[in-house]
């Protein structure tokens, strides 16, 4: 099934985000563009200039030095970082957003991909070792008079380089025009937030995530307050302190928040809208999120690097906890087939998005040929349409769990131990079957361990044998990106062998992350692909196992770190 695309007069605008922070300082200079943790504010004024003095420092290092520029921040240090990327883009540089809690190689792996002159970076921060480029601060580059302003870059020249979150692999490098960023001028996903005087965004800095909130002060007229992601107390404080009416969190986030029971001990009465466009919500975490804020409403946006501005909007509904809701403002969904075709109402296939934007590229021609076809964004998830065009979330097509003959939704059977109280963090993964196939696997944080058996009594009523775990397994802890997000691929390569201790057993952790001398090179799973299904895509499973193709089901070797990729017609 098709949803239609809800019309769009929209046409990409002859002006960039740069312009519109020029238009917003000689509007209300002295209003309060940002204000971090709580304590320094920026104003469009200041922000305008600092940006122009910056840009003023980046031309005297000479426009064949400013291609491509890193952006290295940390922290809380969002006002320089904003300063820092509107200077580079009123220079005309594309610009590469990095952190300080990314491992070291991962850094010095995106400034080689992307070719990167030269990194502007936090006062507190050192450039990556061995870069041979140029490095400046903030302070550094702003501190002469700008010359005149330099010409404006063309709307379909690259903005950004951004990267996706790596949860199912090697993060992916998106290129982002100044058209694609301004079409409709993100007007869908906006309009979600609601009335505030504050928004609180609780979000890592120097990411992808970041590039998109600090266009918030932009496109609404409210000031950004930037906290921390991972302080639920200070967070609470500041929606208290300054009457906070919208919040924009990730599921990880808000599982702290309920967890930290933060209600208890600040007013957040004021609170009307919480938003995310990350991750599924888990619909336990958002019942409890949702008590704790009495009138409060969960605003989601389904979207993804690749895809944007196409989303698909919802209002979380605890009778409907999986749906994604209805497409957005210019938007189109297809739910496809192996072959692109599309499946009709109720049917589980992957999800693709279409928009009459600029479309977003990878850097990776390859990958983007496999992902961008005919207009749509494949979203590598699942899912299904009803008849009415409201599009639910089945699971990620790489995290759902293909026992024999079936395919079980790791999200709903995560939605389920998640409304038992002893459970602090689940993931549910597909683990190698003594018999071939996948056997359901529950890895679980527990309150306290003995709690194992009441958890897994609570499972079994509530879901049917095919969907219930096999396996539940404790741990202290889940494996989670810089961002945040679980990296289930990594409990699929730690529990890869089917003889895992029993269920109730801790599994050191030397046994868990032990390798072969000879691993699969990561770097070849963006260019193999299953002989009888060459458009699928292949997960690995474990270390240097199999590689299991995403449409047929099937596993091939990987033999002293070399996949033994045979036709069905040579496997007979």
């Amino acid at each position: 099934m098709e949803s239609p695309t809800i019309a769009s007069n929209d046409a990409v605008p002859e002006f960039t985000f740069t312009d519109l922070l020029r238009e917003r300082a000689r509007e209300d200079p002295d209003g309060a563009a940002l204000t971090v943790d709580g304590g320094a504010t920026l104003t469009y004024g200041e922000w305008h200039r600092r940006a122009d003095a910056v840009a003023g420092g980046l031309l005297r290092l000479g426009e064949a030095r400013l291609c491509q520029v890193a952006l290295f921040f940390g922290g809380l240090d969002w006002a320089d970082y904003a300063v820092a990327y509107h200077g580079a883009q009123r220079v005309g540089a594309t610009t590469v957003h990095l952190n300080d809690t990314m491992p070291p190689e991962e850094v010095f792996r995106r400034l080689e991909e992307c070719g990167i002159n030269g990194i502007v970076h936090g006062d507190g921060l050192r450039p990556p070792a061995g870069f041979t480029g140029w490095t400046a601060t903030v302070a550094e580059l702003g501190a002469h008079e700008p010359p005149p302003p330099p010409r404006r870059p063309a709307t379909d020249a690259v903005a950004d380089i951004l990267y996706t979150s790596g949860t199912t692999g090697p993060a992916k490098a998106i290129t982002v025009t100044h058209g694609n960023m301004m079409y409709g001028r993100a007007r869908p996903t906006i309009d979600t937030l609601g009335e505030s005087e504050y928004l609180v965004a609780a979000m890592p800095l120097g990411t992808s995530s970041s590039q998109g909130t600090i266009s918030l002060p932009l496109l609404s007229r409210s000031t950004l307050l930037t906290v921390l992601p991972d302080s639920p107390e200070r967070t609470a404080e500041l929606i208290q302190r300054f009457r906070v009416g919208s919040v924009m969190i990730t599921p990880a986030t808000a599982l702290t928040l309920v967890q930290a029971r933060v209600h208890e001990r600040y007013d957040l009465s004021s609170v009307h809208t919480v938003t995310s466009a990350s991750s599924a919500f888990p619909p336990a975490v958002a019942v409890r999120l949702l008590a704790m804020l009495p009138g409060a409403r969960l605003a989601t946006a389904y979207t993804s690097l690749e895809a944007s501005p196409a989303v698909v909007l919802n209002l979380f509904d605890a009778a409907k906890p999986l749906s994604l809701g209805h497409p957005g403002h210019g938007t189109g969904v297809r739910i496809a087939d192996e072959r692109g075709d599309a499946l009709p109402a109720g049917q589980v296939g992957e999800i693709w998005l279409h928009s009459e934007a600029p479309t977003r590229r990878y850097l990776d021609t390859a990958l983007d040929k496999r992902f961008h076809t005919g207009g749509w964004t494949r979203m590598t998830d699942l899912g299904w349409l009803d008849e009415d065009g409201e599009l639910y979330f089945f699971d990620r097509a790489a995290d759902a769990v293909r026992p024999d003959g079936g395919l079980v939704s790791s999200i709903e059977v995560e939605a389920v131990l998640y409304e038992h109280p002893a459970v602090r963090e689940v993931a549910v993964i597909g683990t190698p079957g003594h018999h071939g196939g996948e056997v359901v696997t529950a890895v679980l944080v527990l309150t306290a361990p003995e709690e194992l058996d009441a958890v897994r009594a609570f499972v079994e009523a509530r879901l049917p044998a095919a969907k219930a775990p096999v396996q539940y397994l404790t741990t202290e802890s889940l494996p989670r990106s810089f961002l945040g997000k679980v990296l289930k691929r990594e409990l699929r390569d730690r529990y890869a062998n089917p003889g895992v201790p029993a269920q109730q057993r801790r599994v050191p952790e030397s046994a868990l992350t032990r390798r072969t001398t000879m691993p699969l090179d990561s770097d070849l799973l963006d260019v193999l692909a299953c002989p009888d299904h060459p458009d699928a895509g292949l997960r690995h499973e474990g270390r240097d196992q199999t590689l299991t193709c995403l449409e047929c089901g099937h596993g091939f070797p990987v033999l002293q770190g070399v996949p033994v990729m045979l036709p069905q017609r040579a496997r007979k």
